[in-house]
């Protein structure tokens, strides 16, 4: 059943995301022969983001290849899923800790959420700090989800409940999974594809200014560069 609903899930995704890119995505250039000296995220940061995404992809290869494949985790992938656990929880904790400040909601982003960010619609003049809506919500759902793998995979390796508890265990921490893993397949996406200039940002610590000033122009206006 979970086989199903795994492949289901994640191909549909995959599908809506294909789909918005060729008939709905707005046209978003990045600014050619702009310099990016407009400091974004620290090194501490991007190392924390990098091990982040490593960690994680190690854990959906593992995980869903197997699942995906109607098989039990074993083996090697499972000596790799259980070794990237405790790095994925430490680099979210860290997340966590580094951009809660900057993940608060404001006013403005609530606009910015019923505007979907002007992602589907044409919508200028959407607010948006050093994170915008879409990032925040992304921030303390990944908190959330990363709390629920972390218990119900512990508990799955020293159980605590009966065979029928431990079997709703299991179902956490795969339906957990796999609303994360859909999560993360749109949130590529946008920093890749959807939004030119988001990734190198990430990559060098740097964007441009016009980066800045058309997704982030609150931000922008407060001049709040980051130090570091």
């Amino acid at each position: 059943m979970f086989q199903t609903i795994c492949v289901a899930c994640l191909g549909g995704t995959v599908a809506v995301l294909v789909l918005y890119h060729l008939l709905l995505k707005r046209k978003c250039e990045a600014a050619k022969g702009e310099k990016r000296d407009v400091h974004r995220f620290t090194v501490l940061e991007r190392l924390t983001h990098a091990a982040l995404a490593l960690s994680f992809l190690t854990l959906a290869l593992t995980g869903f290849g197997a699942a995906c494949a109607g098989k039990s985790l074993s083996s090697w992938p499972w000596l790799l899923h259980w070794a990237a656990a405790p790095v994925f929880a430490a680099a979210v904790a860290l997340v966590a800790l580094v951009w809660t400040q900057d993940a608060v909601f404001e006013p403005h982003d609530w606009k910015w959420m019923l505007h979907l960010g002007g992602n589907v619609w044409r919508k200028d003049g959407l607010l948006a700090s050093r994170f915008n809506a879409g990032q925040k919500l992304f921030l303390w759902l990944l908190s959330l989800f990363c709390l629920l793998l972390v218990l119900s995979g512990v508990t799955l390796m020293c159980p605590v409940f009966d065979a029928s508890g431990q079997r709703w265990v299991l179902r956490v921490h795969r339906y957990s999974a796999l609303l994360l893993t859909m999560q993360f397949l749109a949130h590529v996406y946008l920093g890749i594809l959807a939004h030119p200039g988001t990734l190198w940002g990430m990559i060098t610590g740097y964007v441009t200014p016009s980066w800045a000033r058309q997704h982030h122009p609150v931000w922008w206006d407060d001049g709040r560069m980051v130090d570091g």
